[in-house]
Formats: structure tokens, sequence, C-alpha cells
């Protein structure tokens, strides 16, 4: 796609401006980027809404970036490619310059990623077709810049959409059950090793330190600890010794200490909340169980479309470590039986 107006000197002066000025727009890109998401993490305090989980912010600051990348390039008619992957360096430049700002932490700079470098690349598309067919000035790009703003004023009145969902798996341990079920009554000093490598602990999502079940004045509950100080309890409702258990979680403001976890992506917060686990276990012949994990969480936000999947990514990975828990340590502690 070529720019039918653009300046056709192709002396390597001429480029090197071109290039020099390109890489200005992208600095310029990411730094409106950084600066939308201070101004929206404020912005709160006057509107009903969490400006950084809007969709105006998680769709419209990526697509605004992609526009301004693309724009920076207009003398030298930007291909194809440069408007699709040219973004994703301000994209990429953006989230750098929230992490060193402490605007942003890990797990929510991995979970956003593959959206905003998809958004990032639509507004490239967009601002490619209008240079293409038109010659789109400096008052045309702040008419993007401004257009966050103006969704979100209008998304703020729009409540959050619940959506519930559901995450089973199992596996088949070289273990009786009665054995399986004590290892998850009584899950105690859990080392990081024990862990089967997992996506949520590599993004930074607390590993667990201990779950233990015990009887109180109250009934059975669970009591659960994970990295960095991370606490909170589940009351157990139904029970079938050596087949089956489900507890129902209650977070509360002390579960997950300041600085544990991003703070939208807290489990038991606004925008995601983690209802019950149940777990099944199977006889099997020669000894061995099947140990089912059933768990029902809840997303709510204004792009439901990507966050549900992305959580039932995470929730899926984060059920198969604690099968991987439970299997290598049963199947330890029936092979000590057995010797």
């Amino acid at each position: 796609m070529t720019n039918h107006t653009r300046d056709r000197s192709n002396t390597p002066k001429s480029t090197e401006r071109g290039w020099l000025a390109g890489f200005a727009w992208v600095l310029f890109g990411a730094a409106y980027g950084v600066l939308v998401r201070f101004v929206f993490g404020v912005l709160p305090q006057w509107l009903p809404v969490d400006g950084v989980m809007s969709a105006a912010f998680l769709l419209g600051t990526p697509f605004v970036i992609g526009a301004i990348t693309v724009y920076g390039r207009r003398h030298e008619g930007p291909s194809l490619s440069y408007m699709i992957f040219g973004p994703w360096a301000t994209v990429g430049l953006m989230m750098v310059g929230c992490a060193i700002t402490l605007l942003e932490g890990s797990i929510c700079i991995a979970l956003m990623s593959p959206l905003f470098l998809f958004c990032g690349s639509a507004g490239g598309l967009v601002m490619g077709v209008l240079l293409y067919f038109g010659r789109p000035g400096r008052n045309h790009v702040g008419a993007f810049a401004v257009l966050p703003f103006l969704v979100l004023i209008a998304e703020s009145f729009a409540p959050l959409i619940d959506a519930d969902a559901e995450i089973r798996d199992s596996v088949i341990i070289d273990a009786d059950p009665q054995t399986v079920w004590e290892e998850i009554m009584t899950a105690e000093s859990i080392h990081a090793d024990e862990l089967p490598l997992s996506l949520a602990h590599m993004i930074g999502v607390p590993k667990p330190v201990e779950g233990v079940n015990r009887m109180t004045p109250d009934g059975e509950i669970r009591y659960s600890r994970w990295e960095r100080g991370v606490r909170f309890e589940a009351r157990v409702s139904e029970r079938r010794l050596h087949e089956t258990i489900r507890w129902h979680y209650a977070f509360d403001a002390h579960s997950f200490p300041e600085g544990s976890m991003d703070e939208h992506v807290e489990i038991g917060g606004e925008f995601f909340g983690l209802e019950d686990t149940t777990f099944n276990l199977t006889a099997l012949p020669g000894n061995r169980t099947e140990l089912e994990i059933i768990a029902h969480y809840r997303v709510s936000s204004s792009i439901n479309f990507y966050a549900v999947p992305v959580a039932k990514v995470l929730g899926r990975d984060f059920v198969n470590t604690i099968l991987g828990l439970y299997k290598g340590r049963s199947e330890v502690r029936a092979g000590e039986a057995r010797t």
C-alpha cells in the first residue's frame, strides 16, 4: 500500500531523516500510552468505572498507538508489514514504560499483551488506509488521541457483564483413594519443585504453600496459603469420605496483601471470582484412583470476549498444576507404604 502524496526522494539523507522521524513518533506513541494509563488509573475517583479495565483503555489505547506509529511513516509510504508489525514496537515500549513506572505488574502485562498487539495492528492498518486515500494531518491524530476518553465516558454508563464458567479436569494416580484423600486434606509444606511447570506461575501468580482442612465450631474449613503472604479460607459444603469434597471460597481485604498480585486480577475481586472447587475420587482396579477437579469461577469485565478465554487458559493451567501436585505426593506416599 503506497501513499500517493509521499516524497519520492530516495537519497540516503532523506531515508535517514524518515526513519528518525518515524522513531520519534514511536516514542511519542509509547509516551502517550503510558500517560493514558496513568490518567485512566486515577479517573475512578470521578467516574463509576475502573478506567484501566475498561474497553476504552484496553482496546482504544493500543488502537491509537498503532495509528500514531504508522502516521509517523507517512512520508515514506508505510508498507503493509509495517502497518501490522510496526505498532508492536510502540506497544512494547509502552509496556516497558508502565513496568518501569510501576503502573502495571508482570501478570497484567503478560495477560494483556496479545490483545494490545492485535489492537495496535488494527490501528496501524486503519491509519494506513487513511494515508492511502487521503492526507490526514496532525489534527486527525489528535482526534484519534481523544477517542479512548470519549469511549470511557460512554462506557461509564454500562454495567460490567458477569460470565460464569467451569473448569473440569482429571488425572489417574497410582495410589488408593484413601492415600489421595489424605494428601488433599493435609497439603503442608509445598515446595516449588513439587509443582509442574505452570504458565500462571511463570507470569507471576504466587505458588501455593499450604492447603489444610480443619474442623472448627463453624464447621470444616479449608485454609490456604500462597507465596507473598496470600491467605484465604473456604467453607466445606459437601463431604463423602474418600469420595468427594466441595468447598466455597471466602476472600476478604486481607487475602491478598499489597503487592502480592496485580490488583486487577486478584481472585475474589471485582473482575474475577473463584466460587467453589470440588474434588471427586473414583477407585480404579489395581489400587489406582481417578482424581477429578471441578472449579467454578466468575469473570466480570467489559471485554469478556477476551477475558473469559484467558481466564479459562490460566484456570486450566492452575488445575493441572494442582492435579500434578497431588499425583506426585500420593504416588510417593503409596510407594513408601509398599516398601
